[in-house]
């Protein structure tokens, strides 16, 4: 044997018992962590959970130590459960939002949201993480003209009352993000734009309309014949496991009586139809197969009376097909539909350079990069927008 093997062979001796020493503190602290918590002694749980993250800081479904079998490993989570237990919200936020942004977890969503709920109800409000707009999303070009009979809707719900509802954990920034773009580079006028967080039914209704009426505010806004509209929503959908029809989920709503708490797609398509509008682009950032809401149902592939399809100047673009889910890209701190979809429109999808963007740039842009990345991001998941319209020449975007 050469003398760097041996060296080599001497280092790597030495260094295996203190990983393992480490390894081994690090479950017992963690497991004890975990016994102080089913008995009720919080300030000790935190205490010993602090130590193991301090050893080693991840959050993994399926961890291996030395001469051990597999188990699930969630010290931020169980740590933030602690704070929610004893009435320390912000640092149950901290905790959990840290948990969430290594490894999912439901069961982490949903204290989450817990804690998000108390924190409201305080004031202390400073704390809800606001997230920094990508440097790439930052630079995008400007609109060649204002739009000034342009109007828009944007809606994004993060935060449902239903405490067994997972929030949608970039729906608010994607809706601010938009508003933005819609501004700066589609050249929207910003006090022709509905802007709502968190919107219960009643505000779908006082927006879109009723069964009995269409002219609801956005009828307000437009200017007949003139009018460009762009309704954005971020948020859960949810199906009628009866009638398999969809339904956004307003954040007062229930997916188990969604056919009565939900303002269906339907009705929102049929509403807009009527509208006099020079035209209509419908873009939706959600998932309607129900997924993430039923625990013991199998996803749902819902059935819509699109009464926009057969209308001229009319887009609808979605993030996701049939049973699929729509991703988070938790890196940007948006949805993944959203930001390749925003990103598109800055400039990455004018693939011939000539500063204007049609449909089929977009189409071709977001069907290249969104099931790519969330096959990578989400281990081979499927997840597949569409762009449909009677006009796939038509220019979404002209940039100085």
């Amino acid at each position: 044997m050469t003398l760097q093997r041996i060296i080599f062979f001497l280092s790597f001796s030495l260094a295996l018992p203190q990983t393992i020493f480490a390894l081994e503190s690090y479950k017992k602290l963690y497991l004890e962590g975990v016994e102080f918590s089913q008995s009720g002694l919080y300030e000790q749980a935190i205490d010993s959970f602090s130590k193991a993250i301090a050893i080693k800081d991840m959050e993994k479904k399926k961890i291996r130590f030395y001469g051990m079998r597999y188990s699930e490993y969630f010290p931020h989570r169980e740590k933030g459960i602690c704070h929610f237990n004893i009435q320390q919200y912000k640092q149950a936020y901290s905790e959990l939002e840290k948990s969430l942004e290594m490894a999912p977890s439901g069961k982490a969503e949903k204290y989450l949201a817990l804690a998000t709920m108390e924190l409201k109800k305080l004031g202390e409000t400073e704390i809800l993480r606001a997230y920094e707009i990508p440097q790439e999303l930052k630079q995008h070009g400007t609109a060649r003209k204002v739009n000034k009979y342009a109007v828009a809707v944007i809606i994004g719900n993060r935060d449902y009352n239903n405490k067994d509802i997972p929030p949608v954990k970039f729906a608010i920034n994607d809706a601010r993000l938009v508003k933005e773009y819609l501004v700066s580079v589609l050249g929207f006028r910003e006090g022709n734009i509905i802007l709502k967080a968190n919107a219960s039914k009643g505000i779908f209704e006082e927006i879109f309309g009723t069964n009995d009426t269409y002219k609801g505010k956005l009828y307000d806004y437009l200017t007949p014949d003139k009018s460009d509209i762009v309704v954005y929503y971020s948020g859960h959908g949810a199906p009628s496991l009866e009638t398999k029809k969809g339904y956004i989920l307003p954040v007062d709503g229930n997916p188990n009586n969604v056919s009565i708490g939900g303002y269906p797609l339907d009705l929102l398509y049929q509403n807009l139809a009527k509208l006099p509008a020079k035209s209509i682009t419908v873009v939706t950032d959600a998932c309607f197969s129900g997924a993430p809401l039923f625990k013991k149902a199998s996803p749902v592939g819902i059935i819509v009376k699109n009464a926009l399809a057969a209308r001229a100047n009319t887009t609808i673009i979605n993030s996701s097909a049939g049973t699929e889910l729509s991703s988070w890209y938790q890196e940007k701190g948006h949805g993944l539909f959203t930001y390749y979809f925003l990103h598109g429109l800055a400039g990455a999808a004018d693939e011939n350079k000539d500063k204007q963007i049609s449909l089929t740039e977009i189409k071709e842009y977001i069907s290249d990069n969104v099931p790519y990345m969330a096959r990578t991001l989400h281990n081979g998941r499927k997840q597949t927008p569409s762009v449909q319209s009677m006009d796939m020449q038509r220019t979404l975007v002209e940039l100085q």
